[in-house]
């Protein structure tokens, strides 16, 4: 078994028994989907919410929309639909609340509103969420079972 590491804006596959894994989680997500039947598992650490005008050279993970988009298309040249997928994120804490009031910022709440729109807008049902708050997060998703576990920064640990 190997641990495939996911860096920020980057998006990886893996098969069993691999596990993708992605550090430092603050405002940015990890979406991950899993195709159980056909053994096949995928990670985004997406930085922010949407592509835009002139970012068409940027990797397709670093964002919401354009990840999910890239990884369907990817499950779907393994003839695999997006009905056959099941979804799980973790991330987009608020990671400086109080510090930026009335500016607009709040990232990961704006990265938890895009993801949940992309899968949706895909088809996708999301299968389990921990996101928000104010902690990082580190993930490891298990491509055999579909498991994702969040650890995060205050030494919590849940399995979704």
């Amino acid at each position: 078994m190997r641990s495939i590491i996911v860096g920020i804006a980057e998006l990886k596959f893996a098969e069993p028994p691999d596990k993708l894994v992605t550090y430092g989680l603050g405002s940015c997500i990890a979406i991950t989907l899993h195709a159980g039947e056909a053994a096949l598992g995928s990670m985004a650490h997406i930085l922010l919410p949407m592509a835009h005008t002139g970012k068409e050279n940027a990797s397709p993970g670093k964002f919401a929309d354009s990840a999910v988009t890239a990884m369907v298309r990817e499950m779907g040249e393994r003839e695999i639909g997006p009905s056959d997928l099941i979804a799980k994120i973790a991330g987009g804490a608020d990671m400086f609340a109080g510090q930026f009031k009335g500016t607009g910022r709040r990232i990961g709440e704006r990265n938890i509103l895009a993801v949940r729109k992309a899968l949706s807008d895909n088809g996708i049902g999301l299968a389990a969420e921990d996101v928000g708050g104010t902690a990082g997060r580190t993930v490891e998703f298990d491509t055999q079972t579909g498991v994702l576990t969040v650890r995060t920064l205050r030494g919590n640990v849940v399995e979704l």
